[in-house]
This record gives C-alpha cells, structure tokens and sequence, in this order.
C-alpha cells in the first residue's frame, strides 16, 4: 500500500496519488504499486482504492473514510464526493463495504446503485446527483 511520507492537503495526496496510478495503468495496463493509498490530515484518514469487486476497469474507490468527531455532521463528506467527482479520471466511483447505517441510509436516498447483488453493502455513485449537491468547496 502506498502512503504518502510529507504531509500534504488530502487534495494534494489525491491529485498525486491519481496521476500515479494512471501513469503506472498506462506503462504496464495494470496497477500493483499505486493500486491503494492511505491518506491523512488534521482529523481524518482515509483509504482509497483503484479497483473494487465487481467492477470492470479502473474505478475511483472509497474504501475507508474515518473522521474525528470536530468534522463528522458538518457537511465533509458531500464535498469530498464532489471533490472526488471533479478530479476522477475514470468512468465510475464506489464506496465500498459501507457499514455505517447513516451512511448506507445516504447512499440508497443519493440514488447510488449497490456494485452488485453479492457486495450490496458497496455502491456505484450517481455523479449527476452528486452535482446537483448543495455543498460547500472540498478543503482539507
């Protein structure tokens, strides 16, 4: 797993994790190296992934997101899928294996489709309704 050594703004380590990951797809046709990167800032982490299960080709995937309780409620979450949306190089972003109720509560009233009837607790996000979000400019 790739983790980033300096610390840097999540924007940052995503833009320089997916440039990475992209580079190494183009050189070789696979990802082995920047396949999955642990990220930090001030009061999260995160773990993100370029393939899930079910799921055809390179995808954006949000594996894990753990927030300290200063920025859980505050809205972090819609701006990261915005974010995430405004900078993924491919077709499609998941979430996967969402074990949070509010979480899955969201997701199924976001519209997102489960990746597949066997990972049900893992889904495809709609990208035209996460555009269509209120929310305030990722910074982190």
């Amino acid at each position: 797993m790739f983790q980033f050594k300096e610390k840097s703004s999540i924007e940052s380590q995503m833009k320089q994790w997916l440039i990475a990951t992209q580079d190494e797809y183009n050189k070789n046709r696979y990802v082995r190296i920047y396949d999955r990167c642990e990220m930090k800032s001030e009061g999260l982490s995160l773990l993100m992934r370029c393939q899930t299960n079910d799921v055809d080709g390179l995808c954006l995937v949000i594996a894990t997101v753990r927030l300290n309780e200063m920025l859980q409620s505050k809205g972090w979450f819609k701006s990261f899928l915005k974010f995430c949306v405004a900078i993924n190089p491919w077709e499609k972003i998941a979430i996967e294996d969402v074990d949070n109720l509010r979480l899955r509560e969201y997701c199924i009233r976001m519209g997102f489709e489960p990746v597949s009837e066997f990972f049900a607790n893992s889904y495809i996000i709609d990208i035209d309704a996460v555009n269509r979000l209120e929310a305030k400019v990722f910074s982190s």
